[in-house]
């Protein structure tokens, strides 16, 4: 079409330079359509940059959105992490301020084993953790390592908890259980087993800062 324009110009100058009276007339007529032409391009130009713009624009707020809502989701899972985390620590806390006489073998035993069945319930919801495939690949691939740091941490919580929880059966004891050998063995297992942390605030950031406006 623009070809077609510029062939149709040539071909009129041809005509206005053979009819028209002046040459002078004739140079201000081809200003004027240069001007004209210039203008034209110009504000497709700009209309065409605007579009691409504003497709741009809602590509990006999109994926703000997948991200958005899948971080939410997950943040929920972590703090359900942590809150088991924090239950462990107060059960092995509890029980390094407990003396002989408070303190009930089974009692113990029962709310680690429980914590263990909830741990594991978190385990297995981690582990059907997935990355939005309609992000793109490179901000998926952060997802990505976000849920394999996720997975690394769950199985350490996990396999601290449940290690307890062995311990402190007292169905694998011959005698009965002495309560300062359990707080030696169960702050060990904590000591050894218990996870470094879950950092993942590198991924995060670099995930928010390529999905920044």
């Amino acid at each position: 079409m623009i070809y077609l324009l510029f062939v149709a110009a040539i071909v009129a100058l041809v005509v206005l330079y053979k009819f028209l009276p002046t040459r002078k007339m004739f140079i201000v007529i081809c200003a004027s359509i240069v001007v004209f032409g210039v203008s034209a391009f110009m504000h497709n130009q700009k209309v065409q940059q605007e579009k691409i713009s504003q497709a741009q624009l809602e590509k990006l707020q999109a994926q703000q959105k997948i991200f958005g809502d899948w971080y939410a989701a997950y943040q929920r899972d972590i703090d359900s992490l942590d809150r088991n985390w924090q239950t462990y620590h107060n059960i092995i806390d509890g029980l390094a301020k407990m003396d002989a006489e408070s303190f009930n073998a089974e009692a113990v035993y029962q709310r680690l084993k429980e914590l263990e069945r909830e741990s594991i319930d978190e385990q297995i919801k981690i582990y059907g953790l997935t990355a939005p495939q309609t992000l793109d690949e490179e901000n998926r691939a952060l997802v990505d390592e976000i849920i394999r740091k996720t997975k690394d941490y769950i199985d350490a919580q996990t396999r601290t908890i449940s290690l307890s929880a062995t311990a402190a059966n007292p169905a694998s004891y011959t005698t009965p259980v002495e309560l300062e050998s359990l707080k030696l063995k169960l702050h060990d297992i904590m000591i050894r087993e218990s996870p470094e942390g879950l950092f993942t605030a590198q991924e995060v950031s670099a995930i928010r800062t390529a999905l920044a406006d």
